[in-house]
């Protein structure tokens, strides 16, 4: 059974818009813009939800992707929200979507950033780099062979931070080299894995098995941002889920990649509350 506390940690005015981050895979409630400020300029209230098994979430090894939207609309009745928009980061992109498909009432808005679309679809895996690929495939069939193979392979957040810098395209490497971004994504990754590679290597497993809904099930206005040099997430996951979702509104981004949201927040958060016009 999956349960029922969502943990979360809030940045910016508690009256402000509501916007619900999902963080990537592996994330932590952690995951925060560098410049916190931005709450306060766009007048915006994160909310950085913490899925199970990453930071002080328990793990859960019967969770299914169709159980988040339950979780996160008592999460915004608890927080005494009803409106709300919705910013899913990577491996945060299908939570999003899953909501955006049963729960839209509460939705106004919703943004994507380089975000997963379901392994199902034809051609999306053609250019996911080989490893990556293979991890994937492997977690959708046995998680804990992936827990056990990432355990050995990764030492804590440096470890993995040293594995995305040997993997990742030019502008990915420009922006994880930076010292600030480093330190704030680093103290994210270093949450993230608390708990070790479990919580991880199961969250890749739900994004690689069928996902339980479809793209054209979202009822929300979607904005798609997505960097064309990203190589942990291919843009043609991207463009396919631009052709599916009923109302999407895509952003490709010349000469950006994976992690576009650190060179982008401003942009994408303002456009998402400047789209949502909703209220508490």
């Amino acid at each position: 059974m999956a349960q029922d506390f969502l943990n979360y940690a809030e940045y910016g005015p508690p009256g402000a818009l509501p916007v619900f981050v999902f963080h990537g895979t592996p994330g932590s409630r952690f995951e925060q813009p560098l410049d916190l400020s931005l709450c306060e300029q766009l007048n915006c209230r994160l909310i950085v939800v913490e899925r199970a098994g990453y930071g002080v979430s328990d793990f859960d090894g019967q969770r299914k992707l169709l159980d988040f939207p339950a979780q996160v609309a008592r999460l915004a009745d608890k927080l005494g929200i009803h409106r709300f928009s919705i910013l899913g980061f990577s491996g945060g992109g299908p939570y999003a979507l899953v909501c955006g498909a049963f729960i839209a009432e509460r939705i106004a808005r919703i943004a994507l950033v380089g975000s997963f679309a379901p392994f199902t679809l034809p051609g999306v895996l053609d250019h996911m780099a080989p490893g990556n690929r293979a991890l994937f495939e492997l977690a959708a069939a046995d998680y804990r062979a992936v827990e056990e193979q990432l355990a050995q392979l990764v030492d804590g957040a440096d470890g993995l931070l040293q594995l995305f810098d040997a993997s990742v395209s030019t502008p990915d490497q420009a922006l994880l080299c930076d010292a600030k971004i480093r330190t704030v994504y680093r103290a994210n990754l270093a949450e993230a894995l608390r708990q070790g590679m479990a919580g991880m290597a199961y969250d890749m497993g739900l994004l690689g098995q069928p996902w339980g809904f479809e793209p054209s099930d979202v009822r929300v206005e979607v904005d798609l941002w997505h960097g064309e040099k990203d190589l942990n997430v291919p843009s043609d996951m991207g463009r396919k889920l631009t052709q599916l979702i009923p109302h999407c509104r895509s952003n490709f981004i010349a000469d950006a990649g994976h992690w576009l949201i650190f060179s982008h927040y401003q942009k994408i958060l303002g456009s998402l509350v400047q789209a949502g016009g909703h209220q508490n």
